[in-house]
């Protein structure tokens, strides 16, 4: 399939007069130094053949996303701010991973850190990688296998987090399943590594707030070495219920560069479950966008959604706007910068 990438792009860059109001108001709240502790970033090179199903999930929206695109993008979405990225590489099947590893690693902007992207199927190169010490965590994904796993230890072998564990190097863990329905999993994992840093990416998946969620939380939270980013999370509701469980040291930003450019609005399916409503891409469903497409009508970025959420989350959260202030700070910097030991 011919992904139109660049045109994808144009677009995203070209503002509707809602998102050029929400760019002002969002960028008068944020503060002035952000760190991103989620994007995507490889080449054009190394991408390879997508597999069938990856073409039909939104990550195949922007299968290369490169530091020069990532420049244009945060001048455009964040005029004004120091923005510092956590970058790994896309998570997907037919990538070159080990060429874009390197490719991060020599050529990130100053004051960015690299995630290793691990492959999952040769522990050797991963763990070699994991020694050198250059890499700030390590990432691998349930979808590097096709059909995809459904364990997390399938994905990531546990030789492998036996080194992370050794070298205090944190795990960026995409759930196989949303939090409330594979949290023995990660229960196990704490229990198997005890002193290993996780970091739950998009908050342990919900789009929007389930039925048990503030209690998977709750439990989740009472491990001191579990963390959540907020990739990808446009529910205020689900970021509060995140704050009420771990409080405001172990939640960082997170914008999942450069999904967070797609326009879309998550919403419930009948049969399917939490979704995304969009329009005019390559991997909508037609039946789905028949039916459902009228949701995302008047969609903005999910890129605004998302930090307006963080925005609301806090506020319900924190009465106080002194304590508003702290938190959005820890949120939006401080707590990255610990974990991730940016400079």
């Amino acid at each position: 399939m011919d992904i139109p990438v660049e045109q994808y792009f144009d677009q995203a860059l070209a503002f509707s007069d809602e998102e050029v109001k929400l760019a002002l108001d969002l960028m008068a709240w944020l503060p002035d130094t952000i760190i991103d502790a989620h994007a995507h970033c490889n080449a054009e090179e190394h991408l390879e053949n997508l597999p069938a199903a990856i073409l039909q999930h939104m990550m195949s929206t922007f299968p290369w996303h490169d530091l020069q695109h990532s420049a244009q993008m945060k001048a455009r979405f964040f005029p004004g701010k120091r923005v510092m990225s956590l970058r790994f590489a896309h998570a997907s099947k037919g990538i070159d991973h080990r060429a874009a590893n390197a490719y991060l690693i020599s050529q990130s902007p100053p004051g960015d850190r690299v995630a290793l992207y691990g492959i999952p199927d040769d522990a050797a190169y991963t763990i070699a990688q994991l020694n050198s010490m250059r890499f700030a965590a390590l990432k691998m994904y349930y979808m590097y296998w096709i059909p995809p796993a459904t364990r997390i230890y399938e994905y990531f072998p546990p030789e492998v987090l036996e080194v992370t564990q050794e070298l205090g190097i944190p795990i960026i863990l995409h759930l196989p399943k949303m939090i409330t329905v594979c949290f023995e999993q990660l229960a196990q994992l704490v229990r198997d590594f005890p002193e290993q840093r996780i970091v739950l990416a998009h908050l342990g998946l919900p789009h929007l707030p389930v039925p048990g969620l503030l209690e998977a939380y709750r439990a989740a939270a009472q491990y001191e070495h579990v963390h959540m980013d907020t990739a990808m999370i446009p529910s205020s509701e689900v970021v509060s219920m995140a704050l009420q469980a771990f409080g405001s040291a172990r939640i960082m930003y997170g914008s999942d560069e450069p999904l967070n450019l797609v326009r879309a609005v998550a919403y419930t399916h009948p049969v399917k479950g939490q979704r995304l409503a969009a329009r005019g891409y390559h991997w909508v469903d037609p039946d789905e966008e028949r039916d459902f497409g009228y949701l995302a009508d008047e969609a903005t970025h999910m890129h605004w959604q998302a930090i307006g959420a963080l925005r609301e989350g806090i506020a319900a959260t924190y009465a106080s706007p002194t304590d508003q202030e702290s938190i959005k700070n820890k949120v939006f910097y401080e707590n990255a910068r610990e974990l991730y030991k940016f400079i």
